[in-house]
């Protein structure tokens, strides 16, 4: 593992669209079932949602937010299911038969895009690594890791996971999306070689009854 240094946070802005590598990058969580309220903008290349897309527990509304996804502006569209998209964990097979041809479902493996490399780790890994031990699969210095949850001491409002953060500081990824703490949500920090964005849009969409655009 790393030394644990803190270096400089900044807090102050908004970055859900990214550009790295010549693509424009937008990614999201927790909609909670307003996702028809998110403006994606058009010029959007890479398009990613870190879960928590429905409002309860239910496979409700999932359907309405593929059909939505799936038209957003994008080359490639990454779908990472949070906490509240429970039947990927309950019935893998039946909730993967929602995804449509043009999403991709990234959890705990790697995509690579245009030279570009995506990991995701499902909070059920993350949750099985804190009381079992092990290990993921995440490859050292990778561009993005997405995850639901935050790691531990970060944007996390004291919920974070602390596995999550040793393996962050062990392969040093250049980037961790997440969500989840809504509170946070538009804020990010850099540190120990990696930028943390928390891309929970929820308190932003409760504000507008008009489209939110970023």
């Amino acid at each position: 593992a790393g030394v644990l240094e803190e270096t400089s946070s900044k807090t102050e802005e908004i970055r859900m669209r990214l550009n790295y590598k010549g693509k424009h990058l937008f990614a999201f969580s927790d909609t909670h079932g307003m996702h028809r309220k998110l403006s994606i903008p058009q010029d959007t290349d890479i398009l990613i949602c870190a879960g928590d897309v429905v409002l309860g527990f239910q496979e409700d509304g999932l359907s309405d937010f593929f059909d939505w996804f799936s038209s957003c502006p994008a080359q490639l569209r990454l779908f990472v299911p949070g906490n509240h998209e429970i039947i990927f964990d309950l019935y893998p097979e039946e909730a993967r038969q929602l995804i449509p041809a043009n999403v991709t479902l990234l959890e705990d493996c790697c995509i690579e895009y245009d030279g570009i490399t995506f990991y995701a780790i499902s909070s059920r890994v993350i949750q099985q690594m804190q009381w079992l031990g092990g290990e993921c699969g995440l490859p050292n210095k990778t561009d993005f890791l997405i995850t639901h949850i935050p790691p531990k001491g970060i944007l996390d409002e004291g919920t974070g996971s602390e596995i999550l953060k040793q393996t962050i500081l062990e392969r040093q990824p250049k980037y961790h999306l997440f969500g989840h703490v809504h509170s946070k949500g538009g804020l990010y920090e850099e540190r120990w070689n990696t930028k943390f964005d928390n891309i929970s849009t929820l308190q932003a969409l409760c504000k507008t009854e008009d489209q939110y655009g970023l």
